[in-house]
């Protein structure tokens, strides 16, 4: 054979070739059949008993840079087309002979095979599961050569913790037809954010040895590992404190509270993260500075933000965030003064239109009657106008009329106006006692429409400028240079005679309400401007979601978390009730409109006692002459 090789180029090529043809369409290069259906019952079982408990439908995809892995793969494919009939299938094959692009779209339960760190690059899954919050699953075949394993081994599961595949898992093949699968344990009592190979099953021929732990649970215990928690004062939900002895801040509060909860379950740390949020200007994302909360979290550089952080749809697209757990509603708070009765409009209050109409012809009708006539002087009626007022007002005569019908009538007039007096005097009086308001705004739309502006905190700012009411007329509404709902309201406060409202949170709205020194001067609108749900956001694809998501559900469920919320929102309260109980006094603006018409029922009585003095005089100098 030698010998017509070194005769004959051609021959010996031929030869060659014929042989590298037989190899590759028999396989018998690869490995032994009985190998090969021993991996392929390995991988019958992981789907029966593993993927297809997950999800109903499976990703199966081929992805080699060696030509001869994807023919074998494809031939272990086959093996298992030939028994599998339990769930639908999406094959999908990557080889560099052939110019494709990898199909997109989500790609939840997946059974790679590989040959090569490379080839698990080149499928792209990562991108096309980058944007999902819910939890995905890959169970990776890795066929190389013994003495590539641990390095390639290394490289995937460095990529699977990079990415935040949680369950991920490695199986792989050994010369001497041993089936293993390792996996990673992101925290780990020797190394904290490291992923190590573990082996976590072995294959016996017939069956896993341990099942029920393919993707075991890798986050109930993380062995005291620190999460950096970005947060920034924002009471009651977190409230960052200076510890002197410690010298640092020491933080509390709701959410605070909450994530304590969750550090002893899953026993990790808390290291905290304090920044002070910026003003809306000098945020280069719509949600976040070039180290702002969003861009920090994308740079996995934390792990939780916390603290009255917002649930937005560009939020939600950027980062990732387990189950609200609060929400409220964003109410309209104004001052009542702007509804408050002037003092003309208090003083025709008591009585409806029709009454006031009614008394004014009475009125026309008796100064008709007593107008002076000739002769009215000298029959000592004079000033028969003026008297009519008076006895409508209540005053004596200096006396009487000498016609016995000017009598009846002044008499009538005298008796039929005591029950109006006695009405509108008492329902004057108790309308000034109530401090009587009229009917204020119950919507957005009627304050806006009344030329009321708004007021409140940049974020609550950018989400009502999201509404389409807001969104037509945006300079109706200008954003404080706070953080804190506490300081917008204090604003309000402080700019009484303004014509202008907040929007604010409604638990923060009550809290204030019950610390002030006049809860009853504010007026909430029944209808909500909008509703706000806050929660924790992680950098996208965080594996910690699932976990935590679920701890929150139950943590719901059983009622923690409302009754963690009620004692902070209550603590709350009861300090600034200290706070602010100094300022508890009467306040004389009460009694203003008992001051204005006592001013004015004393200015018309001694207009009427100087119009009869005047009157008097007149008639005694007429006497005498």
């Amino acid at each position: 054979m030698n010998t017509s090789c070194n005769n004959s180029s051609w021959s010996c090529r031929s030869g060659h070739a014929i042989y590298s043809s037989y190899l590759e369409h028999s396989r018998i290069d690869m490995q032994a059949e009985d190998a090969n259906a021993y991996v392929a019952r390995a991988l019958r079982l992981v789907i029966e008993n593993v993927l297809a408990q997950l999800s109903t439908t499976l990703v199966v995809t081929i992805s080699t840079r060696d030509l001869k892995t994807a023919t074998w793969f494809e031939y272990m494919m086959n093996i298992l087309m030939d028994s599998w009939r339990m769930v639908a299938v999406q094959l999908l094959g990557f080889r560099p002979d052939l110019v494709s692009n990898p199909v997109p779209g989500r790609k939840r339960v997946n059974l790679l095979m590989v040959d090569s760190y490379g080839g698990l690059l080149d499928t792209n899954i990562t991108a096309d599961n980058a944007d999902f919050d819910d939890p995905d699953y890959y169970f990776i075949f890795l066929q190389a050569r013994d003495h590539l394993i641990p390095k390639e081994l290394q490289l995937i599961l460095d990529h699977c913790l990079a990415h935040f595949w949680l369950h991920c898992n490695v199986m792989i093949q050994t010369a001497q037809v041993e089936v293993l699968v390792y996996t990673y344990f992101p925290y780990t009592a020797a190394s904290c954010q490291e992923a190590h190979p573990v082996l976590v099953n072995t294959f016996d021929g017939r069956h896993w040895m341990r099942s029920a732990k393919m993707f075991p649970d890798k986050l109930s215990q993380m062995h005291g590992c620190p999460l950096t928690v970005l947060t920034w004062h924002q009471p009651p939900f977190v409230e960052l404190l200076w510890d002197p002895k410690a010298k640092s801040h020491r933080a509390a509060g709701f959410e605070i509270q909450l994530m304590e909860h969750l550090a002893r379950g899953m026993n990790f740390s808390l290291e905290l993260a304090n920044i002070a949020l910026l003003p809306p200007n000098a945020y280069r994302l719509a949600d976040g500075a070039s180290r702002g909360p969003i861009e920090r979290l994308q740079q996995h550089s934390v792990n939780v933000s916390l603290g009255y952080f917002r649930k937005t749809a560009l939020r939600n697209g950027l980062l990732t965030t387990p189950m609200s757990y609060y929400s409220a509603n964003l109410v309209a708070v104004l001052q009542l003064e702007r509804y408050r009765l002037g003092s003309l409009a208090l003083l025709a209050f008591p009585f409806e239109l029709p009454v006031w109409l009614l008394l004014l012809l009475a009125l026309l009708i008796h100064l008709g009657i007593h107008l002076p006539r000739r002769g009215v002087e000298n029959q000592g009626g004079g000033g028969g106008g003026l008297q009519v007022v008076g006895l409508l007002l209540g005053a004596s005569l200096a006396r009487l009329p000498r016609p016995w019908r000017h009598r009846f009538i002044a008499a009538h007039w005298l008796w039929a106006s005591l029950p109006l007096r006695i009405s509108y005097q008492s329902l004057l009086f108790h309308l000034i006692r109530l401090q009587l308001y009229s009917t204020p705004s119950f919507s957005l739309e009627q304050l806006l429409a009344e030329g009321f502006q708004g007021i409140c905190t940049a974020n609550t700012q950018r989400l009502l400028l999201e509404m389409p009411q807001v969104a037509r007329s945006p300079d109706r509404f200008h954003s404080l240079d706070t953080p804190s709902d506490w300081d917008v309201l204090n604003a309000l406060q402080q700019n009484r005679n303004r014509k202008i409202f907040a929007v604010v949170n409604q638990d923060i709205t009550r809290s204030f309400l019950h610390s002030s020194s006049h809860p009853s001067a504010y007026h909430v609108v029944k209808q909500p401007v909008n509703v706000e749900y806050i929660g924790m956001y992680m950098p996208k694809h965080s594996f910690l979601y699932e976990k935590v998501d679920d701890a929150l559900r139950r943590l719901d469920a059983a009622g923690f978390i409302l009754a963690w919320r009620r004692a902070s929102f209550g603590f709350v309260h009861r300090r600034e009730r200290v706070q602010h109980s100094s300022r508890r006094f009467i306040n004389h603006a009460k009694l203003s409109g008992i001051y204005m018409v006592m001013a004015g029922m004393y200015l018309l009585a001694g207009l009427v006692f100087a119009g009869e003095l005047v009157l008097w005089r007149r008639n005694l100098k007429k006497a005498k002459s």
